[in-house]
């Protein structure tokens, strides 16, 4: 007896297989599909966030700083102040592009002027040095190879040379000039423009002690120390930054060069330790004035210049303003502890803080106005209408009403 063998039914069975097999295919090929999307968006934020750390990063450090008002005499400080500095107390303070700019061992903040902090950006420097001018700020680090252009807006480059940078100076149109030892030479000139491109290189067979731009920043003014009978003397060199050659270099100046001015005449000002000098376009000296006393603070601003000198044998302090290039100086003499002097220059005036309240003097050092203050303070920084008032571990605002 025959036996049938049963045949299957091979084609209905197969095509519900495949089905299964596709749709399986189309679930995973969605939730692939799916996780991409998410990934990618997760990426999208991380970037989003990486690039915009300067505003939420500083919100997180500082969560739970404690902000409150005070009244300050006839001005009112209100806002998020006092701003507190928490660990480094030796902190330094600069302006740029009507900010407050705060820089610590760590950080580099900025401040709007009622106090809002707007960006608060990192730094590994071991010795760093902050200088302003117009909407930039310079951070060096002293001592080491590293230096960076910043802007309220943000950070425009940062950069790394191979020589140790002695310091660096900022432009109001961004310009930086980097002065660095050398083994070859005295020491090295870098000038960048605002966009990190190197446009001027020097190698120096003497050191160079201070520096500024000149008025359009197409040059600068290179000031050198040179010996003359045993005297330590001061040397100023013109170079425009298109050039090798030097334009001119003044005599040699009896005193050892602290800081440098442009002044509104066109003509140069300059801070000595023992006097202050000013010399024309060409390096001719103008007018001198040697100091009586000590100096302890000075400041320029247009064509004017404010000096601040103690005495410790009297124990008094005296402040002196020149007025112009052939000015006579105005004194006054305080018995009293004088703690910082800024002018302003708007209203021919300067500004004289002492321990519990400020004086403002006119230019041949009259009393105009005295502002009483709450706290003791050790200096302070003038920002338009305000003055942020330098504390040892706070900055307190002032609204100053000029009288």
């Amino acid at each position: 007896m025959e036996t049938k063998k049963k045949t299957a039914k091979p084609v209905k069975n197969a095509a519900a297989a495949q089905d299964i097999y596709a749709m399986r295919k189309r679930r995973k090929r969605r939730k692939v599909l799916k996780q991409s999307v998410w990934l990618l968006l997760l990426a999208v934020v991380i970037l989003v966030l990486y690039q915009r750390r300067d505003s939420w990063i500083p919100k997180l450090e500082t969560m739970g700083m404690r902000h409150q008002s005070r009244q300050f005499g006839i001005g009112d400080s209100d806002g998020n102040f006092p701003i507190q500095i928490y660990g480094d107390s030796d902190y330094q303070l600069a302006e740029a592009g009507g900010y407050l700019l705060l820089l610590n061992d760590s950080y580099l903040y900025f401040y709007e002027p009622d106090g809002s902090m707007t960006a608060a950006r990192k730094h590994t420097y071991g010795n760093a040095m902050l200088r302003t001018a117009g909407d930039f700020g310079l951070l060096y680090e002293n001592g080491g190879t590293h230096f960076r252009l910043e802007t309220p807006a943000k950070q425009r480059y940062e950069k790394t040379l191979s020589e140790q940078i002695v310091f660096g100076r900022v432009s109001a149109n961004g310009s930086a000039a980097i002065v660095t030892g050398a083994e070859d030479c005295a020491c090295r000139l870098y000038v960048f423009n605002s966009k990190g491109q190197q446009i001027y290189k020097r190698s120096c067979v003497e050191r160079i002690s201070e520096l500024a731009f000149n008025a359009d920043a197409t040059g600068c003014y290179a000031v050198r120390i040179e010996a003359e009978n045993g005297v330590m003397k001061s040397v100023v060199n013109s170079y425009t930054f298109s050039s090798e050659a030097c334009n001119w270099s003044s005599q040699p100046l009896d005193m050892l060069a602290i800081s440098v001015y442009n002044t509104s005449e066109g003509n140069l000002f300059l801070f000595g330790d023992t006097k202050c000098c000013c010399l024309d376009p060409n390096g001719t000296v103008l007018s001198s004035y040697t100091y009586p006393d000590k100096l302890i603070r000075s400041c320029f601003y247009g064509n004017t210049a404010a000096m601040l000198f103690g005495n410790d044998e009297t124990r008094t302090k005296s402040v002196v303003v020149i007025n112009g290039s052939s000015g006579t100086p105005a004194v006054r003499t305080y018995e009293k502890d004088v703690r910082d002097i800024g002018l302003m220059t708007e209203n021919e005036a300067l500004i004289v803080q002492l321990r519990k309240e400020t004086e403002t003097l006119s230019y041949q050092c009259n009393v105009l106005q005295t502002t009483p203050l709450d706290d003791s303070y050790d200096g302070f920084l003038r920002i338009g209408q305000n003055l942020f008032l330098k504390g040892y571990d706070h900055i307190d605002r002032l609204e100053y009403h000029a009288p």
